[in-house]
């Protein structure tokens, strides 16, 4: 699965608020930790910072169809933006490193 880096806005005070009224009933039900992994998809962390109505969150999945299904009812109930980036793990980007500067001689 492909790691991803996921930069996420409301686009205001209110679809913030809202927004967080469902996550803390979904998260205190147990429904969000099964909504953050199911097959092709693992939400690895998510951190927040409400103060500038940001959330960051990386995840792993096979494919845009799993990315669709776990972020897009935050999309389309409250607005969010969300900005995707393929991200790699440490021992990754020193393993295509070492094969690049071996290729530079």
């Amino acid at each position: 699965m492909q790691m991803y880096l996921a930069d996420c806005q409301f686009p205001d005070i209110d679809s913030q608020l809202a927004a967080y009224k469902s996550f803390c009933e979904l998260w205190d039900s147990g429904e969000m930790a099964k909504a953050d992994k199911f097959p092709g998809f693992e939400m690895l962390f998510r951190v927040h910072a409400p103060g500038v109505g940001r959330v960051t969150a990386l995840f792993k999945a096979e494919s845009d169809a799993q990315i669709f299904e776990h972020f897009s009812p935050w999309r389309a109930q409250y607005g969010i933006e969300i900005d995707f980036t393929p991200v790699v793990g440490c021992q990754d980007i020193v393993d295509r490193h070492k094969k690049l500067f071996a290729k530079m001689g």
